[in-house]
């Protein structure tokens, strides 16, 4: 039975790795983390043959930011190409501005169709 007086046996010391040369200690670097960039999406709008292009215009200058000429020549892009890019955004705000312009779109009674693509 050990003595009480005696302190309780201390927990054998780490090594520490020796280098070549004498040196007795070893420093560890550390890595700066480098965060990705987001995904982006495109937001596209599709053209139809029903949807007013008063109407594409007020969703672009609403939704999307654009001035009226800016706003007005995406409306005829869409118009005689089919198609066109809206805007360009991280995955959640994309996601976001197609519900708000199919809900906008829906509630008029226009059949707009709107998209998100990657970009």
């Amino acid at each position: 039975m050990p003595d009480e007086k005696s302190p309780p046996p201390s927990p054998p010391k780490p090594r520490v790795p020796r280098r070549e040369g004498g040196q007795g200690a070893v420093v560890a670097e550390r890595k700066a983390l480098k965060t990705k960039p987001p995904s982006l999406y495109q937001v596209v709008m599709l053209n139809d043959d029903y949807t007013p292009m008063e109407f594409v215009v007020m969703v672009l200058q609403q939704y999307f930011q654009r001035d009226l000429d800016t706003a007005t020549h995406i409306m005829l892009k869409i118009h005689h190409e089919g198609r066109a890019v809206c805007g360009v955004y991280p995955k959640d705000v994309a996601a976001t501005k197609v519900e708000l312009v199919l809900t906008a779109s829906r509630r008029e009674g226009h059949p707009l169709q709107c998209l998100m693509e990657a970009a």
